[in-house]
């Protein structure tokens, strides 16, 4: 056993003798954990074997049992403006949890917001949306959903784009996911260019492209379903246009311009909640932010939100099919927090640094 799965077991054991003995019953009353906000991240909830490719989706049967432990631990869950304005005023209520989904993706609206409903829970969906215009299959998490599927194949031959030959294993598939993307990047493709790449890739995997569309996998909602979701009780929040941040003010406020135009059409309430896209940031993104007139902002980064926390840096628990039920029970408790977390390691794969055909 590795160093990493050894540290793991630990915590295991201690979140263990911790319940056990009836400590995280105790803290999950105290004022402490009354102090402070949980705030839960998701981004899909499969309906075939998305769960099996990525470590952002789950399964939904694991998402009603996240559902149940919620209800079962006596959770009290809050829209996410109510739950960050009782934090700042210290009125939480006891074991206080607000739940996020980021994107917007379709498996949101047939699988996963109708679990939420069920347990009558609010929740807030920061929707990324020129996907949403363009219903199509999300380019870049489609690349790598295709080459998993196609990973049989053991290697992929594509002059076009590959110098040479790549195999198919866990770290082939990751550079091949760059390479296609720094392709499409160079040739400057639209959204309908990239998906006929996407088309051309999942031929020479010898997947069925428009099988998968059929099924909407990867697609986000629709203007009609969001429409739907909004009646039903959904918060809409800002998560960009384009799933893209920039390191220049102007067009990232551009980029927020387009998002809200969007989402304005869905919903009369005005967006004022913002999600990093992919966890990302740059340091002066929260005076952006709140320039902008943004009021919160939320990481990828594990952790409760206290009053001190600043609010345009907010951590949340990502949610996983590797993280065990005990873990979440131990946040749901708070016991989790007193354990040591490993650093967020930010991607910038999300950062433009000069305009480009960012679609």
């Amino acid at each position: 056993m590795n160093d990493l799965s050894a540290v793991r077991r630990i915590k295991l054991g201690v979140l263990n003798l911790a319940e056990g003995t009836g400590f995280s019953r105790l803290l999950s009353g105290s004022a402490w954990r009354r102090n402070r906000l949980l705030i839960l991240c998701y981004h899909g909830v499969s309906m075939y074997d998305e769960h099996m490719w990525g470590e952002l989706h789950i399964s939904p049967e694991l998402f009603r049992q996240r559902m149940e432990c919620i209800a079962q631990a006596g959770c009290n869950v809050l829209p996410l403006s109510e739950g960050l304005q009782r934090l700042q005023n210290r009125t939480l209520p006891d074991r206080a949890v607000t739940i996020t989904f980021d994107d917007g993706l379709f498996d949101f609206f047939s699988v996963a917001f109708p679990i939420v409903e069920s347990f009558g829970f609010p929740v807030t969906l920061y929707l990324t949306t020129y996907y949403v215009e363009f219903n199509r299959p999300v380019f870049d998490p489609m690349c790598s959903y295709l080459l998993w599927k196609g990973r049989g194949k053991g290697q992929l031959d594509w002059p076009e784009v590959f110098a040479a030959p790549v195999a198919l294993d866990e770290e082939g598939r990751r550079r091949a996911v760059t390479a296609i993307k720094q392709f499409a990047a160079s040739q400057h493709l639209s959204g309908h260019e990239k998906d006929g790449l996407l088309s051309r890739l999942a031929a020479r995997l010898d997947v069925d492209y428009e099988d998968l569309c059929r099924k909407r996998i990867l697609h986000l909602v629709t203007p009609e379903e969001a429409k739907d979701l909004v009646a039903r009780g959904l918060d809409l929040q800002y998560h960009t246009h384009r799933h893209r941040v920039y390191r220049n003010r102007e067009r990232m406020f551009a980029e927020l311009r387009d998002n809200r135009h969007r989402i304005s059409q869905f919903t009369s309430t005005e967006p004022r909640h913002f999600c990093y896209t992919a966890g990302f940031y740059l340091p002066e993104y929260p005076e952006y932010l709140k320039e902008y007139g943004i009021s919160s902002a939320t990481t990828c980064k594990l952790g409760f939100c206290t009053p001190d926390t600043n609010p345009m840096l907010l951590p949340r628990l990502v949610d996983s099919m590797t993280l065990t039920d005990l873990e979440f029970r131990s946040w749901l408790s708070g016991t989790a927090g007193f354990l040591p977390t490993r650093p967020y390691q930010m991607g910038e794969g999300q950062l433009i640094e000069e305009e480009q055909a960012a679609t």
